[in-house]
């Protein structure tokens, strides 16, 4: 019966209905019931069951059965040989635990998972057993206080004893310690002096004989006329050995667990493992080639950056097509600077530099080099190019490199030796060593990022081992377009990104990369919190008061003295900046106030301009001061609320003194002098105006001239050829032939 149900054309339903059948004959003898319900469930778990597999299974099931009713199993054909049919037996139980393995899913997966599991449980096991290890030693090496502590009792001497205290008759009792010759006096609560003083609880005292100590006590109350039941009482005590004795028995048994959970999970306690944990150079290398390499960005998914990335592309190049430069003598740069204000990325633009090259990526931080142990550094640096030219070629990108690249010192704060002898200067030294060691045909690429090139030492951005300094500013308005129309394309919108992206990069000059993701991300947390299924042009705006000011604060209340300054003080900024010619637009004005202590600002819509005129440096100080002339306007009073505006006029105004020379009354004799050479250049200017505009015009057809094409252009100079260098004769002494 239960081979009748493994024919070719009998469906799953159908097996299931004879299957019934056949349990149901078989339910009185248990023995036999176990291994046809697992014949029932191996056959329900195959996918495609096949008819030789299934006849297989049921020989097993068939075994199982007459081997559970003790009936000797039946002769097959004559055929089938009995070393063929254990063969074929150990196939199809291989056969049905790989298709229960692939039907049950998870069970692999939870093997998997259990030895990670158990390395979890070790080290929190390890991290128990050394907090309890460090708690143990802290409480039996920190100081109790106790009576016998001198910081916790007042000192007194035996003059004061018996003078100042004993007369008193106020002392409740004394205890002397013999091992320590000393004595704590104890006195009833409330103990006043002679004087009406109040006098402290308890005493210390050393004393110098305790044999005579009591004796001597005795002769001074008797000196004062003190009745015997008024002499004070001295009790003797031994120093308490039993605390110390828990502590060093607790201890013990902390550290004998230690032991045996430590051999346990067979952690060692050797120094050399502890130095080898503490010195371990920690590495990311990341594969572009792997499988699950996180380096899935190339040049052309980085928006803006574009001078940049044409520097940058010629890494590209050189790694893809060494050949072509070698043949023109042309060696790869060792290393390549990227500066530049941060978030404008710098980071994101090595890492696309690798994926580009399909090379590896072994990056560090600058931070990660130095630690407390000497040595560690260049260690970590010397590590960290024998990784690199094991896998060249390959890109180093270091970030932070102002961390260990600092310039070195010149020894004169230093008293134990001269610069070069910190540890960061070891960590700098061994890297200027390395990059001098590298060599273009290994094709190992070093790109470091920093935010502060200034404070970088000199060995370090010389040619040989940075040639390529390449600046990441602050994204022009073209690019700002690119990025916004990049970020607000992986939100959802409520209308196109393209009619927004132009007005979003007028309106954030200075912004960064980062900003304007930021910006983006802000504008859909909000939609997201007022549970807005799109992101519109308010969530935006928001999204940019909030960078620019700091989120609202409606709960920061201003009386309505407060509230009216405001407002004028916003208003003149406003009116002034509206009425004069050298300003920005402006956007909006609130007195909403700020986090970022703003009671109110004015937004305007400034322009992407490197140079300013006098004139439009002196309208931009109107506009600032507005505030606090509408607040003497109106109020006949100035506030503090225009702090802000003198600090930054003051700035400007002193600018225009110092940097860009637009005063005429500073400096009388510097000033003097810078005239006198103005108008001989204006003269010279004036007299040449047919040459002035011919180069002029050249240059704007040309872009470029060269020192001939000028010569052409005007003739050569009055003052003679400057383009000629004229060698002096016996430079070097003669050298005579016998020498």
């Amino acid at each position: 019966m239960l081979r009748h149900c493994l024919k070719p054309s009998t469906s799953k339903t159908i097996f299931t209905t004879r299957f019934s059948t056949f349990l149901s004959a078989v339910e009185r003898n248990p023995f036999v019931k176990k291994p046809v319900l697992v014949f029932g469930a191996r056959y329900l778990s195959l996918k495609a069951p096949e008819v030789k597999l299934l006849n297989n299974i049921y020989e097993i099931v068939e075994h199982q059965i007459l081997q559970a009713r003790r009936i000797p199993l039946r002769q097959r054909g004559q055929s089938q040989k009995n070393g063929k049919k254990e063969d074929d037996l150990k196939a199809t139980k291989r056969a049905i635990e790989e298709s229960s393995d692939s039907t049950s899913g998870g069970s692999s997966q939870d093997g998997d998972e259990k030895p990670d599991m158990d390395k979890i449980i070790d080290k929190v096991k390890k991290v128990v057993v050394i907090s309890l290890c460090i708690y143990g030693f802290i409480i039996m090496l920190s100081p109790r206080r106790s009576s016998l502590d001198p910081q916790s009792v007042t000192q007194t001497t035996w003059s004061d004893f018996v003078n100042k205290l004993l007369p008193t008759g106020q002392i409740s009792k004394v205890i002397v310690y013999p091992e320590k010759d000393l004595a704590i006096i104890y006195l009833y609560a409330g103990a006043k002096s002679a004087n009406g003083e109040p006098l402290h609880s308890v005493y210390r005292m050393g004393i110098p004989s305790v044999s005579r100590f009591e004796a001597e006590v005795r002769a001074a109350e008797a000196a004062i006329n003190l009745t015997p039941e008024h002499w004070t009482q001295i009790q003797y005590r031994r120093l308490e050995g039993i605390g110390s004795i828990i502590s060093i028995v607790i201890l013990a048994a902390i550290i004998a667990g230690a032991y045996f959970l430590f051999k346990r999970v067979k952690v060692s306690f050797s120094m050399s493992d502890i130095m080898n944990q503490m010195t371990n150079t920690k590495i990311n290398v990341i594969d572009p080639l792997a499988k699950d390499s996180k380096l899935k960005i190339k040049l052309k998914d980085v928006a803006g950056l574009h001078e940049a990335k044409v520097e940058v592309n010629e890494f590209v190049d050189y790694l893809r097509n060494p050949a072509k430069y070698s043949k023109l003598g042309a060696k790869l740069p060792k290393g390549a600077l990227l500066t530049g204000p941060p978030g404008c990325g710098k980071t994101l633009l090595a890492k696309a530099l690798a994926a580009e090259c399909s090379v590896p990526f072994i990056s560090m931080n600058g931070t990660e080099f130095v630690e407390m142990i000497g040595g560690l550094g260049a260690s970590r640096i010397r590590t960290l190019f024998k990784e690199a030219k094991s896998r060249a070629p390959c890109i180093i990108y270091m970030d932070e490199i102002d961390a260990i690249g600092r310039k070195r010192s010149d020894g004169g704060d230093n008293q134990f030796g001269g610069g070069g002898s910190g540890e960061e200067e070891q960590t700098l030294n061994q890297l200027l060593v390395e990059m001098d060691g590298m060599d273009s045909s290994q094709a190992v690429i070093l790109i470091a990022s920093t935010n502060r090139p200034d404070i970088l030492d000199k060995a370090l951005m010389r040619p040989g081992r940075f040639d390529r300094h390449i600046s990441v500013d602050l994204p022009t308005v073209l690019e700002r377009q690119e990025l916004f129309d990049m970020y607000l394309n992986k939100i959802k919108l409520d209308k196109k990104p393209e009619s927004l992206v132009k007005r979003l990069s007028q309106l954030t000059p200075g912004f960064s990369g980062a900003d304007i993701a930021n910006v983006v991300n802000e504008a859909a947390i909000h939609a997201a919190s007022y549970q807005h299924k799109i992101v519109n042009v308010n969530d935006l705006s928001f999204a940019m008061d909030r960078i620019l000011a700091g989120p609202e604060k409606r709960s920061k209340t201003l009386v309505l003295e407060e509230r009216e300054i405001v407002a004028y003080h916003e208003s003149g900024h406003a009116l002034v900046g509206w009425l004069l010619e050298h300003t920005d637009a402006l956007l909006k004005v609130t007195i909403i106030p700020r986090t970022s202590a703003a009671l109110g600002f004015a937004q305007y819509n400034p322009k992407d301009r490197k140079l300013f005129s006098k004139e439009e440096l002196f309208d931009r100080m109107c506009m600032t001061l507005g505030g606090r002339a509408a607040e003497n306007v109106y109020f006949n009073r100035i506030t503090t609320g225009a702090q802000n505006d003198l600090e930054k006029v003051t700035k400007q105004a002193y600018a225009q003194v110092k940097n860009y020379g637009m005063s005429t009354v500073v400096g009388p004799i510097t000033r003097a002098i810078v005239a006198k050479a103005y108008f001989n250049t204006e003269n010279i200017i004036r007299d040449n105006r047919e040459k002035l505009d011919i180069l002029a015009k050249a240059l704007l057809e040309r872009e470029t001239l060269s020192y001939e094409d000028v010569k052409k252009l005007i003739g050569p100079p009055p003052f003679g050829d400057k383009n000629v260098i004229e060698i002096a004769d016996q430079i070097l002494p003669e050298v005579s032939p016998n020498e």
